[in-house]
């Protein structure tokens, strides 16, 4: 169904088709581009761009000729650093206009109990949902820690782990070229290499590094302990709360509301609450666009 908004100002539609934020997602009702119009309040043009890896190749590609686009992806296996140096450095001349979440989905900072709760959709005390959320983080633990050793180590595994011949000598042949070819050192490397990183102990290791890293040395997950807000699969534990009986959502004519309509609701509720009580990342995030929208 098409809507239509009234009182839209010049400057709103300059700014929708000048400065755009690409964003995972494959349509506009995913997670990444509903909760972005809200917090923008719909005044710059937020557009998905698929998965993670188009978004950043996008990004690579375009920051020298389009440097009103930005470009916003989860954090998945990114380490700290690279991440830091995204929302230092935001807008970087000399690489991209890329930032990325510092929690693993946009959904994990929904999944702070004392901000859920401001939720006028939510009917439950803040320690009961807080409650609820530890049951459903818990429920999923050891397979977000698995599959975040097998991220890791797909990941590092991708590295371009040997470069292409250069120089013309000892190719003049195909004989000499394939005796070139079977001495390169990096295949030796490369093999050695993913045999550590597969090996049974190193897959051990990491498990334990995950896990020890989510719970905070703890028996199970705790509120205010351990990384696991930031690593858990928000995506999942986000919808399980919203769909369980800690939020009741009713349409005009009093039927329950379910599904991605309710999900919808409740972040829209949130989002167009006062900055001040915004997850720091979305204020941070609104900050960095704003101020690069008035210096262009």
């Amino acid at each position: 169904m098409m809507h239509v908004k009234p009182g839209i100002r010049p400057e709103e539609v300059k700014l929708q088709g000048q400065h755009v934020l690409f964003v995972e997602g494959n349509d506009n009702d995913s997670a990444d581009p509903k909760v972005l119009e809200e917090l923008f309040e719909h005044k710059i043009g937020i557009k998905p761009l698929g998965p993670s890896y188009s978004v950043q190749s996008v990004a690579a590609a375009l920051f020298k000729h389009h440097p009103t686009y930005y470009f916003l992806i989860d954090r998945d296996h990114h380490k700290d650093e690279f991440v830091t140096k995204c929302w230092e450095n935001f807008p970087d001349p000399a690489t991209h206009n890329l930032l990325v979440w510092r929690r693993r989905e946009v959904e994990n900072y929904f999944l702070e109990p004392d901000y859920l709760c401001q939720s006028q959709y939510c009917c439950v005390s803040q320690d009961e949902l807080g409650q609820k959320i530890l049951k459903f983080a818990n429920e999923r633990l050891f397979l977000d820690v698995t599959n975040h050793v097998v991220i890791s180590i797909r990941e590092e595994l991708k590295k371009n782990w040997i470069e292409k011949f250069k120089d013309l000598t000892g190719f003049s042949c195909k004989a000499t070229a394939l005796r070139k070819l079977k001495d390169a050192n990096e295949f030796n490397q490369h093999q050695e290499n993913v045999t550590q990183k597969v090996s049974g102990d190193e897959v051990e290791r990491r498990f334990h590094e995950h896990l020890e890293n989510m719970m905070g040395g703890q028996e199970r997950l705790m509120v205010g302990v351990g990384d696991w807000l930031h690593m858990i699969q928000g995506k999942k534990v986000l919808a399980q709360i919203i769909h369980s009986d800690c939020f009741r959502v009713h349409a005009n004519d009093g039927k329950p509301v379910a599904g991605r309509e309710k999900l919808n609701a409740v972040v829209k509720d949130l989002l167009q609450k006062d900055l001040s009580v915004q997850p720091e990342d979305f204020r941070e995030l609104k900050q960095l666009i704003e101020k690069r929208i008035s210096e262009v």
